[in-house]
């Protein structure tokens, strides 16, 4: 049998080089390289980078090796100087809908992470439309109480639901945008 003997502080500077890996996390991604992975991976209707809005945040969509529908999404640029470029920002899954795709966007809120959930549909022009949804669980306690909760508030919202979207940037073969005169 065996034996080995190691340190405490070879013990703990593995564990600190350990963990010092896990927080520095893959190289941030670069426009270069999203579109080197684009053309590597062969073209899909979702893939590419998108513009979302005048101006508005530039984002990588793009495929995952070896996986049939499955799509990651990577903050390239953004107006919001509190936002490091370059990150994973969320995933996407085709549906069984042709041209609509489920996505998850995780936010960074204060205190925990907020993650939103839209259904992207590529329309005919080449552009994306996002629509936000919700999943979860809802608790009324104004039912438990009847006889106090009698008035309630509620929320609306008339902003029509297809306004947010996307234009392809790269690549540009179906880039639809405004032609200048």
């Amino acid at each position: 049998m065996l034996r080995v003997r190691i340190s405490k502080s070879a013990l703990i500077f593995a564990f600190v080089m350990l963990s010092a890996a896990d927080i520095r996390g893959a190289e941030p991604m670069t426009q270069r390289a999203a579109r080197e992975i684009i053309d590597s991976r062969g073209a899909d209707p979702l893939g590419g980078i998108w513009r979302m809005g005048p101006d508005g945040a530039t984002i990588a969509i793009l495929p995952v090796a070896a996986s049939q529908g499955r799509f990651e999404i990577y903050l390239l640029d953004s107006p919001d100087m509190s936002v490091i470029p370059g990150g994973k920002i969320g995933s996407a899954v085709s549906t069984g809908v042709n041209g609509t795709y489920d996505a998850e966007f995780a936010g960074a809120g204060k205190l925990t992470a907020k993650r939103q959930r839209f259904i992207i549909t590529l329309s005919a022009d080449g552009n994306l439309n996002f629509r936000s949804y919700k999943k979860g669980k809802k608790i009324s306690l104004g039912r438990w109480l009847p006889y106090l909760y009698r008035v309630s508030v509620s929320d609306y919202n008339t902003r029509p639901t297809s306004v947010d979207g996307a234009i392809r940037v790269y690549p540009r073969g179906n880039y639809s945008g405004p032609t200048l005169l």
